[in-house]
């Protein structure tokens, strides 16, 4: 009798490393956040003496230096696609790093996350204009208790609208963007795909680049002051060269929606590193936060919960080979 596919050591290997890559690039995605969390206070001190946008050209640039001794053998490579996708990643990217560092200039370190939250409500509708399809069930649920937990973490105490606010939304824009875009350009047949370290250092250095306005027209000298330089050392290296080539490298694996979501728990970390920089954190936030993780977990705990069901179901009893029980043509069995 042929041996079931189910049963051949290789498929079986091939599998255990599939699912070992997915591991890592899932604990890959969640890192993110963590990272941004950290960040979020650390800038929100920065830019009460620095110009924020100034700010965010130091991040992005510190950020260039970091990727260029890893990147540089693949971006002198690089096909077309990956410059080209590169500058409109680095564009939005651009936008993302300012605007956020405008908001923190207005609002809190938790306020200016859960602004960074909203961009799961763009993501679907710019998934959809970018031809990759709309999420499914497990996603769209996700982002909807993805919403309602980052509304209960800041509840009552959403200050009132600002333009700090309007700063956030357009990061939470630039962010949907980059993962729409990133998905987009990471998810082709492998012929057709991008270096996505040669992606990531191009979005850096165009982004970088499109924030040159602001070293000529702002004040240099708060850039020397200690919690200045070690803000935007920090948020270069880890928050953004480090998060970038995480993401790009990964997010293929975890999905684009999914991605989102978990970016989402950067309102949680942001808000626990928030308190410890002495900013105010309320029960509805932790709860709001609980909300928020377990929204990104719907889809594990949807797989943990199909695996659980399809291993009580007894094996059916395999029965007479067909072949085997057939009549020969000498009419023997």
């Amino acid at each position: 009798m042929a041996t079931s596919t189910t049963d051949d050591p290789a498929l079986l290997a091939d599998g255990r490393a599939e699912k070992r890559h997915d591991r890592v690039a899932l604990l890959a995605i969640f890192a993110i956040p963590l990272i941004w969390g950290i960040g979020f206070p650390l800038t929100h001190n920065a830019v009460a003496v620095v110009d924020p946008g100034l700010y965010a050209f130091a991040r992005s640039l510190v950020a260039t230096v970091a990727l260029l001794p890893f990147a540089l053998p693949v971006a002198l490579r690089a096909s077309r696609k990956a410059v080209l996708g590169g500058l409109v990643l680095g564009l939005f990217s651009a936008l993302n790093i300012v605007s956020q560092s405008y908001a923190l200039h207005y609002l809190s370190s938790a306020s200016t996350a859960f602004c960074v939250t909203m961009c799961i409500v763009f993501i679907p509708f710019v998934s959809a204009a970018l031809g990759q399809g709309w999420p499914s069930k497990v996603d769209l649920a996700s982002v909807v208790v993805g919403v309602v937990g980052a509304f209960i973490v800041l509840g009552p105490d959403l200050d009132d609208i600002s333009v700090g606010y309007l700063w956030g939304g357009l990061a939470a824009f630039a962010i949907a963007m980059t993962i729409s875009i990133i998905g987009k350009l990471t998810s082709e047949s492998e012929s057709g795909q991008v270096d996505r370290l040669a992606l990531g250092f191009f979005q850096v250095l165009f982004g970088t680049l499109a924030l040159l306005y602001f070293p000529f027209q702002r004040d240099l000298a708060p850039l020397t002051e200690t919690k200045v330089w070690i803000a935007i050392v920090f948020m270069g290296v880890m928050s953004t060269a480090l998060a970038i080539y995480l993401q790009t490298r990964y997010q293929r694996r975890v999905g684009s929606a999914r991605t989102s979501v978990i970016f989402n728990l950067d309102l949680v970390f942001a808000s626990l590193f928030g308190l410890v920089n002495r900013e105010s954190l309320s029960l509805s936030q932790i709860f709001g936060g609980a909300v928020i993780f377990l929204a990104s977990m719907l889809e594990s705990l949807r797989d943990m919960w199909t695996k659980a069901r399809s291993k009580e179901k007894p094996e059916p009893t395999p029965g007479p080979d067909p072949v085997a029980a057939a009549p020969r043509s000498d009419g023997t069995l």
